[in-house]
């Protein structure tokens, strides 16, 4: 008997020094997120990082590795990352879901668009089926074509014209007379309440494709989805274009006032609510809002480089666009969406 003990022993310790590169990973996974919950985002990335190395198998790591790249606006790198995911577990979504969001703010939109088709074809649930086609609307932008019947006095992004045709582009559904009164209800109240239009053309893209009869999977309505307590609030009917522009107007604009006229923390508000903007300290970092915010602000981008304007640009005086939370800025999982005006 007593010639066994050193053998347990030995058992013993060989099988706690196997177990120990998990134990090591699941601590240093858990330290990650907790870390990127608190908006310690450096520290974040340095756990998973490590969880990484103890386990490159685990895809978990990896996601919340890639996620938290994203976060700090180093989208090259977490493409890299999300790629490799997409390798390791080809049917999951979400792996293909960052991927594609990655790409498209490195500029390779051929890739990102075959990303999030991607996900499409894998027959997502809802809320990814609706963040990849969101993805794929801030790809979408029309291209200036000089066909445009437009006077050589007017500015493209003043022109009803230019709506009209960004409106089609999207929605080819939509009747000529259609287009022309939501290009009239863009530019006449983004003019109103002095928020550019293209900001306006490109928000309601994203959020539904300019589809007056828009409805997504959290009950948000019309162009600009606009949640039922928000249109009830404002006292517009949803489902009719020109009411839902107006109150997506007013909603914008009182965020841009609310937030200083920063234009990231403004679109957080609209996707995720002036709540947990402030709540956070900064963008929530849920998945929805982070991709909504970044696909806006691109699509904006794009929007201004086809439709040029004098300068300064009303209605903006100078926000930086498409950013991410600052460092230090407290966060959440990104499990899951989290409720807001826009979606």
């Amino acid at each position: 008997m007593t010639r066994r003990v050193p053998a347990l022993l030995l058992a013993a310790a060989i099988i706690l020094a196997a177990a120990l590169p998990v134990d090591a990973r699941a601590g240093a996974l858990d330290s990650g997120i907790a870390h990127y919950r608190r908006g310690r985002l450096a520290m974040a990335e340095a756990a998973f990082r490590q969880a990484v190395r103890a386990q490159p198998g685990s895809h978990q790591a990896r996601h919340w590795l890639g996620v938290t790249l994203y976060a700090r606006r180093r989208y090259a790198d977490a493409a890299v990352v999300m790629q490799s995911l997409t390798v390791m577990r080809p049917r999951d979504p979400q792996g293909w879901l960052w991927w594609g969001h990655a790409l498209a703010q490195v500029g390779d939109t051929t890739r990102a668009r075959a990303a999030l088709a991607q996900v499409l074809l894998l027959r997502p649930s809802r809320p990814v089926a609706e963040l990849a086609q969101m993805g794929l609307r801030s790809l979408a932008a029309p291209a200036r074509t000089a066909a445009l019947p437009r006077a050589p006095t007017v500015l493209a992004s003043l022109d009803p014209v230019t709506y009209e045709q960004v409106a089609r582009s999207f929605n080819p559904r939509l009747a000529p007379a259609e287009a022309r009164a939501i290009a009239a209800a863009i530019l006449g109240f983004g003019r109103q309440y002095n928020v550019d239009p293209r900001l306006i053309a490109s928000l309601i893209a994203v959020e539904s494709g300019f589809s007056p009869t828009a409805r997504s999977y959290k009950g948000a309505m019309g162009l600009g989805q606009l949640m039922p307590a928000t249109a009830a609030s404002l006292g517009v009917q949803a489902y009719d274009p020109i009411q839902n522009i107006y109150g997506t107007v007013r909603v914008m604009r009182g965020n841009l006032d609310h937030f200083d006229w920063d234009l990231n923390l403004a679109l957080a508000a609209y996707n995720a609510g002036k709540g947990a903007v402030a709540r956070y300290g900064g963008i929530p970092p849920y998945t929805e809002t982070q991709l909504y915010v970044r696909s806006v602000g691109k699509l904006y981008l794009r929007m201004r480089d086809l439709y040029p304007a004098g300068e300064p640009t009303a209605g903006l005086p100078g926000p930086a666009l498409a950013g991410g939370p600052a460092e230090g800025a407290s966060s959440k999982g990104l499990a899951s969406a989290t409720p807001g005006q826009g979606h």
